[in-house]
C-alpha cells in the first residue's frame, strides 16, 4: 500500500471483507469501512484517538469508518487477528443512514461491554461464525454471512452508545481524509530526509496551524510524532535486516543524531540498537521458517483450522494452556500458507 488511506477490495462478497492476519506492525491508516476484529492468539497494541490499548487473546476491538488506527507488536510476540471490514452499503438498504453511524465508546470492546459480558461472548461467537462461513464458502454461504453481519450490527447498536454523523459533516470529513492521504503519501516518499511541517503546509496551500490540527484530529498525534514513528519503524527494520552501523541506519532514516536514535531504542525497546539487533536475530531463529514479514493469502482450509482451534480453546477454559499449545502448533504447521498482513 503506497499511502495510508486504505482502499479495501472485496474478493468474495461485495462490501464485506473477512481475513486472518499475523500482525507485526501497521502504521497509522484509515478507510471507509467499519472494522471489527478479534484476537485469536498473541498480543498486539492498537492505537487510535491518541490512546493505546493492549489486546490479547479473546479481545475484540472496533474502529469507526475514517478513524485512523495503528497496530504494533509487543516485543517478539505478534498477534493473530480475525478482521472483519464492513461497508455501510451492505446494510444501508435495511438501515438508512448506516454510513453515518459512529460508535462513541472505547475501541476495546471488553471495556465498552463490561456491563454485558454475555453480549461480549455472543459477539465473539458471531465473529468466529462469520469467519468460518466466509472461509467455508458452502452453497448459499452469502446469506449466512449477511445474517451474521445483521446480528453484529444489532448487538452493537443495542449495547453500545452511538450517534449519527451530521450529514453536513460527512463530505468535509471525507475531504479531510483525502487531504490527509495526499500528505501521508508525500511523507512516505520523503521521510528519510529533513522534512518540516512548513514544507508540507506550503505544498498543500494550508496554514501551519490548520495542518497541525489536521494531524491531531485525523491521526490523534502531532506531525513530529508521526514522522518520528515512521523513521523509527524504518530504523528497526534496518537494524533487524541489515549489517549497517547505527550511524548508517540513523542517516538512512532521517535522524541526524545517533544519540537520539539510541534514546528512542531505549525508550521503545529497553535496549541499545545493537542489543535490539541481536535479540531479534535470536528470536527469528526460534520462529517458523516463514516469519511474519510479508503478505500472503490464507487458504480457506487454514482459516477454518485456526478458527476451530480458537473455538476449542474458548470452549475449554480449564485447559487453556494445553489448548494454546495446540493452537500454536496449528499455526506453526504449514506456516507458509498463513496470511501475513505485515504492513510495514
Amino acid at each position: 500500500m503506497s499511502g495510508e488511506y486504505e482502499v479495501i477490495s472485496y474478493e468474495q462478497i461485495s462490501d464485506l471483507n473477512v481475513f486472518l492476519v499475523r500482525m507485526h506492525e501497521r502504521g497509522p491508516h484509515l478507510h471507509q469501512d467499519m472494522e471489527i476484529g478479534l484476537v485469536l492468539d498473541g498480543h498486539v497494541v492498537l492505537e487510535t484517538g491518541g490512546m493505546r490499548r493492549n489486546l490479547r487473546c479473546g479481545d475484540i476491538y472496533l474502529v469507526n469508518p475514517l478513524e485512523a488506527h495503528r497496530f504494533a507488536s509487543v516485543e517478539n510476540e505478534d498477534g493473530i487477528l480475525l478482521i472483519v471490514q464492513i461497508s455501510a452499503q451492505l446494510v444501508e438498504c435495511a438501515f438508512s443512514g448506516a454510513k453515518n453511524i459512529r460508535y462513541a465508546c472505547d475501541a476495546a470492546l471488553r471495556t465498552a461491554l463490561s456491563a454485558a459480558p454475555d453480549q461480549y461472548a455472543r459477539l465473539s461467537e458471531l465473529l468466529t461464525e462469520l469467519g468460518a462461513v466466509f472461509f467455508g464458502r458452502r452453497p448459499n454461504y452469502e446469506f449466512a454471512c449477511l445474517s451474521c453481519v445483521g446480528q453484529i450490527y444489532y448487538l452493537l447498536n443495542t449495547n453500545l452508545p452511538w450517534t449519527f454523523l451530521d450529514t453536513a459533516e460527512g463530505l468535509p470529513h471525507r475531504e479531510r481524509a483525502d487531504r490527509m492521504l495526499s500528505i501521508l503519501d508525500y511523507i512516505e516518499n520523503n521521510y528519510r530526509r529533513k522534512l518540516l511541517l512548513g514544507e508540507i503546509a506550503r505544498r498543500e496551500h494550508l496554514s501551519l496551524t490548520y495542518l497541525s490540527h489536521l494531524f491531531k484530529d485525523m491521526l490523534g498525534m502531532s506531525f513530529q510524532k508521526y514522522l518520528r514513528q515512521k523513521r523509527f519503524a524504518h530504523a528497526c527494520r534496518l537494524m533487524e535486516g541489515t549489517e549497517q552501523s547505527v550511524l548508517e541506519v540513523s542517516l538512512s532514516c532521517g535522524f541526524s543524531d545517533v544519540r537520539y536514535l539510541t534514546k528512542l531504542f531505549r525508550e521503545e525497546h529497553g535496549c541499545t540498537p545493537g542489543a535490539y539487533r541481536q535479540k531479534k536475530r535470536i528470536s527469528f531463529r526460534r520462529r517458523p521458517a516463514s516469519p511474519a514479514r510479508s503478505e500472503k493469502k490464507i487458504s480457506p482450509a487454514d482459516g477454518l483450522r485456526m478458527l476451530s482451534a480458537f473455538r476449542a480453546q474458548q470452549a475449554k477454559p480449564t485447559r487453556r494452556t494445553m489448548s494454546r499449545i495446540r493452537f500454536g502448533a496449528a499455526l506453526t504447521c504449514g506456516a507458509e500458507q498463513y496470511v501475513v498482513h505485515d504492513a510495514l
